[in-house]
């Protein structure tokens, strides 16, 4: 009777190449989810803008889109709360603060690998455009800056209208969890108002 013998060398590139064919699948299914996800993001927000009322992107989504912010040349749109969930989709709303184009500190965080990359390319004077229900308003960036994740004192209520964008710094970190965070504030130049009264 024969016995088998396994090829040591052969059997550990197999089970690379098996590993490899996985994590890159799952990788791919991340992506096309994500593609997805801004496909009926998008549809949603064209919803909302047509209705006048907030429309979710799937049945069971917690969140809806709230408005469609553009840095530079990139647009995003943003959704309600700033949940894990949440930013894993876009930008987030943090919902204790005013929607953009409201007197108050509008704050708005998003992941620093992803959606939020960009902010690492935007210098002062830069103008942000936001997209609401209400109108569409033009920020210009007035301060950037690092602080502690402790240090709330960017989302406190301001006089002014302003807008404060956060994510995690620093940008090429490979830890996920850092304590710092960029911060970006702009404040509102120009108001065009909705004129249709949606």
């Amino acid at each position: 009777m024969k016995s088998l013998t396994v090829n040591k060398p052969k059997a550990i590139v197999i089970t690379c190449c098996f590993i490899s064919a996985l994590l890159f699948g799952s990788s791919m299914y991340i992506h096309a989810k994500a593609i997805v996800a801004q496909w009926l993001i998008e549809n949603a927000w064209t919803a909302t803008l047509s209705t006048g009322k907030q429309q979710p992107p799937w049945s069971w989504a917690d969140t809806y889109p709230v408005a469609k912010i553009s840095l530079k040349s990139h647009s995003y749109y943003l959704l309600a709360g700033i949940t894990g969930r949440t930013l894993a989709f876009g930008p987030g709303h943090m919902s204790s603060t005013p929607l953009p184009g409201k007197a108050g500190n509008t704050v708005i965080a998003g992941h620093r690998d992803t959606h939020f990359a960009q902010l690492e390319q935007l210098t002062f004077e830069d103008n942000l455009t936001v997209e609401t229900l209400k109108g569409q308003f033009t920020y210009q960036i007035i301060d950037i800056s690092i602080v502690h994740e402790k240090d709330m004192s960017v989302t406190a209520s301001t006089s002014n209208d302003t807008l404060t964008l956060i994510t995690c710094y620093p940008f090429d970190s490979l830890s996920p969890d850092t304590q710092w965070r960029y911060v970006i504030q702009a404040t509102l130049q120009k108001r065009d108002n909705n004129q249709s009264g949606v």
